[in-house]
């Protein structure tokens, strides 16, 4: 293969890339295939994980290397790279992938509003431990909001709020009650059918229960974070950029992170089975490098020296500061500038919520690398929509989810 020559790499380190940042992700996507199928695609393309498998398919991408062990050997740059994150680079045994960052989904709870249940501060305190060793499981968090609820100390449906529009998130709760979402040995999808039902019925629960408003799907964003932010709510789900959004601009005039230090606690996400670890769904966003045929250059080992050469801790210690996403190295100390840098305060307050949350990495899963991933995804949360919504029953619906999975899966699909 020929290679650019060394002088190339500074311009190709700005042009690899193209931003996201003014176009939604759909339309961001979008946008790199037409060009990929033009064979007119960046050097290195920046998504979430999940497209390794479509784009591999698709032969935009191309693979790194056979194993982490061979990346590794090859560029020992590689080595200070958390090793549960290649889990996520990895399809069909290959390496096709370089994290860029990584972040978790907490539960979120208004510590003011538990101390009006009457906990103590050292109750508080210890929630999350109690959530991170199965102890404090999601019905005794149901049970929480509802009792919440019940003594007026949060309005009606107050007492709990998952996120309001479509997401993976969802599927956090499916995997608290043992489902398995996809087996890396087979390469296919799997359906577990009694953690779908439990699933389903947890959804349910949260509306008759009272503790989640029953149009709270479709809510529009803005709402949902002004409400959560103020501590009207007792329980909520959210990621882990979502803390720095609400310190600095929903609660600018009610204190900013010195509130939510004040008000919010956060955990894992709790299990539905007592004695099972709490977990979290991480979505890291990876740099992978495009196929010749997708790019029209023959760049593929300089864009990996080049992502080497990015994988160090200050540029990672920046990065993770200035989204809120944690970082990707093993020894992440989230370094901050100068005190003298205008953003100093603000980034401090960032570093330590990062550092709070970092534990949560060690109990984090992902979404599988599979080419009929966004369908399988697409069917579960139809019939959980159906189930939510008071239209079917969990049972009803599991049933007809499973039914839809066999029939547009077929092999792709393991139900057990």
């Amino acid at each position: 293969m020929r290679e650019a020559p060394t002088g190339e790499l500074q311009r190709m380190s700005i042009s690899a890339v193209n931003d996201p940042a003014s176009l939604s992700w759909g339309d961001y996507k979008k946008k790199f295939v037409m060009a990929a199928e033009a064979g007119m695609g960046p050097d290195i393309i920046l998504s979430g994980h999940e497209d390794i498998a479509i784009w591999a398919q698709a032969g935009y991408i191309v693979p790194l290397a056979d194993s982490v062990d061979q990346l590794i050997a090859h560029h020992p740059e590689f080595e200070a790279v958390l090793d549960r994150l290649w889990t996520a680079c990895t399809w069909r045994g290959k390496v096709w992938a370089v994290p860029q960052d990584v972040e978790c989904r907490p539960l979120y709870f208004s510590k003011t509003k538990l101390r009006e249940l009457g906990w103590s501060d050292e109750e508080i305190d210890e929630l999350p431990d109690r959530i991170k060793s199965g102890e404090f499981t999601l019905d005794d968090m149901l049970a929480t909001a509802e009792e919440a609820v019940r003594r007026g100390i949060v309005a009606p449906g107050h007492g709990y709020w998952h996120r309001p529009l479509i997401g993976g998130d969802f599927l956090q709760f499916y995997v608290a009650y043992g489902g398995k979402l996809y087996d890396p040995e087979t390469d296919k999808l799997v359906i577990t059918k009694w953690a779908l039902i439990r699933w389903y019925e947890f959804q349910r629960r949260c509306v008759t229960t009272g503790v989640t408003p029953v149009d709270l799907l479709g809510t529009a964003w803005r709402i949902w974070h002004d409400t959560v932010a103020h501590n009207r709510v007792l329980f909520w789900n959210g990621g882990s950029w979502h803390y720095a959004d609400w310190a600095e601009n929903y609660l600018s005039d009610a204190g900013g992170a010195k509130f939510l230090k004040e008000h919010v606690g956060y955990a894992l996400i709790p299990s539905g089975i007592r004695g099972k670890p709490g977990g979290t769904l991480s979505h890291p966003v990876v740099y992978m490098i495009t196929s010749t045929n997708a790019s029209g250059k023959t760049h593929q080992r300089l864009s990996l020296r080049l992502l080497a050469q990015m994988t160090t801790a200050a540029l990672n210690d920046r990065h993770a500061l200035e989204s809120t996403h944690l970082g990707i190295l093993k020894s992440q100390s989230y370094r901050l500038p100068a005190p003298s840098h205008p953003s100093f305060q603000i980034l401090e307050q960032r570093r330590d919520f990062l550092l709070d949350i970092s534990y949560m990495l060690r109990w984090n899963y992902f979404l599988p690398n599979h080419a009929l991933y966004p369908l399988y995804f697409d069917i579960l949360w139809e019939n959980m929509v159906m189930v939510q919504t008071g239209k079917t029953t969990p049972e009803e619906a599991a049933r007809a989810a499973i039914g839809e999975l066999r029939a547009e899966l077929g092999e792709e699909l393991i139900v057990e």
